[in-house]
């Protein structure tokens, strides 16, 4: 069975540590273990760096054909600095080049600079155009906007005119919303796990999307194409909520569910439940699942086995396997 994920990060060692200088302090007075903490949750380097070695010998072990890799942690498409647009330059050069070793097993996605939302478009076109990429990742806000906002329309405009897909992926939370809802009395590690990968990154990653239907931005950009991870980021699981209370304000063209439905695939990131594939296989159809590790930061063995061992027909595990990929980015 030939497999494809989709949600699969390398990390630009001098971008990184950029981006970590331009961005400020993180939220909170850390405590004394933590430290420790995130040394303990880096991941290995040559997994995070390189496209080559450890990870294309996972690949194999595993079962994946082709990774779609894409700039992972404190990425510069988030940064609110000028200096976001030579940085994700930079990385998307970087990455180009690394595929360019591999072609046959690894993609790109662009990496594109928020901050300046008319070279972020142009970037765009250019890692589609000229490097081979097959679509863009955002990770989280830029300046506490979301992409509704109608400074980025023309980034909008872009995705549209390329006609490949934006993967809405979770970011940090500004320092504002990290202390007010995910402080507390326990360790800095837990509200850093709280407002990030436990909960609040894909919370927010999921207002993301919904921002994008209730402005109307996919009425004005009706060919716009996202994708979002970790089974829908909660809203691919409160769809009918979602069309009887949204509908009581009489607002929208459609139900919040038909836009949805039309416009977004979710993919698992790693998260390999068989009781959520089962679910969402319901809500949405095979259709509309593309398949995804979210390596390095989940590594798993099960890669294979767990669409193997799945309850699906076949038609449908071809289609989460490789064809929705292909079709949605021109695989």
């Amino acid at each position: 069975m030939r497999i494809i994920t989709v949600e699969e990060h390398f990390q630009h060692p001098q971008a990184v540590a950029r981006v970590l200088e331009l961005s400020g302090p993180a939220p909170g007075k850390p405590d004394a273990g933590f430290a420790g903490f995130l040394q303990e949750l880096t991941p290995d380097r040559d997994l995070a760096e390189r496209l080559a070695g450890k990870r294309l010998a996972h690949m194999d072990r595993v079962g994946i054909d082709v990774q779609v890799v894409s700039h992972g942690g404190n990425s510069p498409s988030a940064l609110d600095h000028p200096e976001a647009v030579e940085l994700c330059r930079m990385v998307n050069d970087s990455l180009a080049e690394q595929i360019s070793q591999h072609p046959t097993r690894f993609r790109g996605f662009a990496t594109i600079p928020l901050h300046d939302p008319v070279a972020a478009a142009d970037e765009m076109r250019r890692c589609v155009n000229e490097l081979g990429f097959v679509g863009t990742l955002v990770a989280g806000t830029c300046g506490g906007l979301f992409l509704d906002d109608e400074r980025f329309d023309p980034v909008l405009r872009a995705a549209e005119e390329v006609d490949l897909p934006i993967y809405v992926h979770p970011g940090v939370p500004p320092n504002s919303v990290s202390t007010a809802y995910y402080a507390g009395d326990w360790p800095t590690a837990v509200q850093f796990l709280f407002s990030s990968p436990a909960f609040g990154w894909h919370a927010e990653a999921g207002i993301h999307v919904l921002r994008l239907i209730l402005s109307g931005a996919l009425d004005r950009h009706p060919g716009l194409k996202l994708l979002s991870g970790h089974w829908g980021e909660l809203v691919a699981g409160w769809l009918d909520r979602l069309d009887e209370t949204v509908g009581w304000a009489d607002y929208l063209a459609r139900p919040v569910s038909d836009y949805y439905r039309e416009h977004v695939w979710i993919t698992p990131s790693g998260m390999y439940s068989q009781n959520q594939l089962k679910f969402f296989l319901a809500e949405m159809g095979a259709g509309r699942i593309i398949y995804a590790e979210d390596f390095p930061y989940v590594v798993r063995d099960n890669v294979s086995s767990f669409l193997e061992e799945a309850d699906l027909t076949a038609d449908e595990r071809s289609a989460i396997a490789y064809q929705n990929a292909e079709k949605v980015m021109r695989l």
